[in-house]
Parts: C-alpha cells; sequence; structure tokens
C-alpha cells in the first residue's frame, strides 16, 4: 500500500523563502548594520551580538543596559523597523 507521509509541520521546506530569509535574518551580527561603535559595544558587551539576541529585548530591558539610552535604543528601533521586526513588548 501507499506510505503515509509525515505530517506536513514536521517537514523541512529548504524553499521556503520566508522562513530562510528570517532565520538568516536573526543569525546576522550587529556588526554587519551600520550602527555605531557607541551602540555596539556596550550591546556586545551585555551578550547582544545577533539581532536574534536584539528582538528578546524590550525597550525597558534595552535601556538598562549600560550606556544603552533612549537614543540608542531609537536608532535600535528604527533598524529593526526597517528589517521588518521589533524588539519584545512588555
Amino acid at each position: 500500500m501507499y506510505a503515509t507521509p509525515p505530517p506536513i509541520e514536521n517537514i523541512f521546506d529548504k524553499y521556503d523563502e520566508p522562513r530562510l530569509h528570517m532565520d538568516r535574518l536573526l543569525r546576522a551580527h550587529l556588526v554587519e548594520f551600520d550602527l555605531s561603535l557607541r551602540i555596539l559595544i556596550p550591546l556586545e558587551d551585555a551578550g547582544v551580538k545577533r539581532l536574534g539576541d536584539l528582538v528578546k529585548h524590550s525597550r525597558k530591558s534595552l535601556e538598562s543596559i549600560r550606556n544603552i539610552g533612549k537614543t540608542s535604543a531609537d536608532t535600535l528601533e528604527k533598524l529593526l523597523d526597517r528589517l521588518g521586526l521589533a524588539l519584545r513588548q512588555e
């Protein structure tokens, strides 16, 4: 008889462009984007090195990182917005 195919949720489609794009985007290092060292160094010191790390933060937790203030947080939110991403909601 015919074999039952696996459920669709468990199949990784290597041609799923949006999913592959998002995965690659979240793994991108922050140094690949046009951010100043004034923003990059405090983020790296806090362990935020990739976009995926950044989107795990809320605005409040981002501003609690030493040397990341309102202006830096605004810059990071604008970057995420351009990429179709956002900070975590509180």
